[in-house]
Parts: C-alpha cells; structure tokens; sequence
C-alpha cells in the first residue's frame, strides 16, 4: 500500500536516506536512541517533543537529518560533523531522562543501552542500520495497513481514532478556540503538614483533564498521535486557561493557584494580558514549568522565570523524580518551589545510602521548597519524611484535605 510522499513514514524516510548515499558513505556516521526502552511515563509525547528540540542548532548548523521513529526510538545521521559538536546534545538527552534506569550505562560502554552509534563508512555498520532500517519500514508499513483495514471495517476504537495530522489539525484548533472549557478545569491542592496534624493549603493546582478534553473537541481523533502537532494545541491550551482564569476574582481568592504552562506560553502576548488581570495579585499565583521543558532551552526558562518572580509571581519546577536527586541539584534553577512525583517502585529501588545523598539535596535545596507530588498513601509521606519533605499533592492527599475540611483544621 502506498501512503504517498506527505505521509511517508519516518521509517521508509530512513531507508530511501541510506539508499541515497550508498557507495557514498565517507564521513557518515549515525547514532541510534533507544528512547522506546524508556519507563512508559518518560516516553509521553510531550517529553519526546522536548528531547527533539535539543537537536535543533545542531540540524540547523550541521549536515544532519533526524528521524523519530514510531516506536519514540530517535536516529540521527551526520555527514562531516564533528563528535564534540554531537556529545553535548546526547548528554542533554541523558540528562533529561536521568531517572530512568536506561541512563544509567556509561555512553560507549557493553553497558550501555541508551545509544547505539554506527561508522556508516565502514561497510558492515552501513549494512547493518541499512536492514534494520528496512525492517523497521516493513513494520511500519504493516502497521498502518492494518489501521486502515481496521478502520474501513469500523473496528477502530472511538477513543484512539485517527492520529492527529495537518489535515484535521485546523478545525480541531477551531474547536479549542470555540469550545466551554472551564468545566474542564479541575484541580489538586497542594499543603504542608505541621505538626498537631494541622495543614496549611499551599496553592489548589488547576489544570485541564486531557481526556475529557479530547471527548469534548475531538471524539474521533487521537490527540496525541503526532507530538509535533500536539504542541501546536497545547499552547492554544495555554491561552484558553488563561483567558479564562483571568476573569477570576483575585482579590477574593484564599488560596493561591498554580497553573502548568509551556515557557513559550509565558513569553507571549496572552500572558501579557493575564497579567494585567491579575494585577497587584501576583503572589497568589504559582507557575509550573516542566522540567524537561527548562532544559530544552535554559536561556529562555531563566529569562521566564526572572519576568515572573520580578513581577511577584511563584515558579514552581516540575517533572523530577526521586532518583534524579542523585544526579541533580534542582536548588540552582532559582525556582521558588520544586516539585518531585513519587512512585512506588522507588520504594525497593533505592538504597539506604542513597537515601541520605537525597536528604542532604532536601537540605541543599530548602525543606521549604520541596513538594511530593502523586502522593497515593500513607507509604509516600513517610518516605517523604525520611528526607525532611513536609509538603504534599496527590490523591491521598485529596482525602486528607477532604477530611481535614471537615474537621474544620484547615
């Protein structure tokens, strides 16, 4: 079945690119990411959108195509393109995803499953990537055949439809412009625990139930095919919150908010006018950047970040997770608050020693600004407070506030 060049996949892209430069190869050399072996949470479409812009200066400056395969995998080929140019863009990668135990092999060593490189002038490497590329084709092809063979038959699942593409993507934003979104809008708070069993609200976080929104502007279609073009629907996302919590009373408001929102978001015009909303409001709103967001262009994340707390607003950095302490200190981002997602595994996962690396991180980078995010039990705030965290958000913590709202404690 052909599907035409617009839809060509990245796949068969890869394969007519090593055919073109067959007997050709001096100079060439590919390196191969195994981003489909990382845990399915650090594989959201969102966060390989975010790994793709670290190759940007590099594609625009150097002889150098990038493929993103179907299965997240990344492959890179240059031409002439010197290693020292290459090595910090996968560092960048590696630091992204450092809490992933994909990470965790030195690069170039047995041990390391994260790249795989290729001197495509030499003659057996060149073979090799060659039938892997036309395995991956094939795959790729039957795949979407059979998609298409399910969907003429209608045996395609209403909530995956079809993937998101140039073709439907207007009228889909059409819809995002146009559509009620506040009733969408739910959210999670934030407290710290005091000692008497006492809490205080730090901020209620609101956001947009992804799910609720695809059924809302878009039943047939799935949203998060192409990530690309998701991007392009989130920051009209962005400007829909916006607008929307604007009209806000904020004079009235008890409690501060925090609202997640893409860097670009807060460079633009929209947020301009949301500010001026707000007005001497400011420090009754916290705003969440992604951390893998920040280290896809730290000059532009800092230049946020200075407009925001200059102007009275909370910046909270979110997306780490426990083990990542291990590798980071976040206290040098500058952020008013730091937000690490708890899981369960972590549990089993991390040895004592470790333990007390990461407290002395609580302590490098304030027991005031540490947030444990999806707490689900009891477990993840004893964990939490073996490291001295006392600031809390997840389900469980939903039941606690519930409880302790009435009680009348908070």
């Amino acid at each position: 079945m052909s599907h035409g060049q617009d839809e060509a996949s990245q796949e068969s892209l890869l394969l007519a690119h090593l055919e073109r430069i067959d007997g050709v190869q001096s100079g060439f050399y590919a390196i191969h990411i195994h981003l489909s072996q990382l845990r399915s949470g650090n594989r959201k479409p969102h966060y390989l959108r975010i790994a793709a812009r670290a190759f940007e200066n590099l594609l625009n400056n150097f002889e150098a195509t990038l493929f993103q395969f179907h299965s997240a995998d990344f492959l890179l080929i240059c031409r002439e393109v010197p290693i020292e140019e290459v090595d910090p863009v996968i560092y960048k990668l590696r630091a992204l995803f450092n809490e992933d135990p994909l990470t965790l092999g030195e690069e170039g060593s047995l041990d390391d499953r994260f790249t795989t490189w290729y001197d495509l002038s030499q003659g057996r490497d060149y073979s090799t990537l060659k039938e892997m590329a036309a395995e991956l084709a094939e795959e790729d092809e039957n795949r979407r055949t059979k998609k298409a063979e399910a969907k003429a038959a209608g045996e395609a699942s209403a909530m995956q439809g079809e993937d998101l593409n140039p073709g439907n993507l207007a009228a889909i934003n059409r819809n995002l412009e146009g559509v009620r979104i506040i009733d969408l809008i739910h959210q999670q708070t934030a407290v710290e625990v005091v000692p008497g069993g006492k809490g205080n609200v730090l901020f209620r976080e609101h956001y947009v139930s992804m799910f609720d929104l695809q059924k809302r502007i878009a039943p047939d279609v799935n949203l998060f095919g192409s990530s690309w073009l998701f991007q392009f629907l989130t920051e009209t996302l962005d400007h829909r919150v916006l607008a929307v919590v604007a009209r806000w009373d904020f004079e009235e408001m008890k409690s501060p908010i925090s609202l997640n929102l893409n860097v670009s978001t807060i460079l633009a015009k929209e947020f301009q006018h949301f500010h001026n909303n707000v007005g001497a409001n400011t420090s009754k709103v916290v705003v969440e950047i992604q951390m893998i967001d920040i280290f896809s262009d730290m000059g532009a994340f800092a230049y946020a970040r200075d407009t925001l707390q200059g102007s009275g607003y909370k910046v909270l950095v979110d997306g780490l997770s426990p083990l990542s302490l291990q590798f980071f200190e976040p206290g040098l981002l500058g952020a008013d608050f730091v937000k690490i997602n708890w899981s369960r595994e972590f549990l089993g996962e991390v040895p004592s020693d470790r333990i007390v690396e990461m407290g002395k991180v609580v302590e490098q980078t304030g027991k005031d600004k540490l947030i444990l995010s999806r707490v689900d039990s009891e477990d993840a705030i004893k964990w939490g407070l073996s490291l001295g965290i006392t600031r809390y958000q997840g389900r469980y913590i939903d039941k606690v506030v519930n409880a302790m709202v009435s009680k009348g404690v908070i």
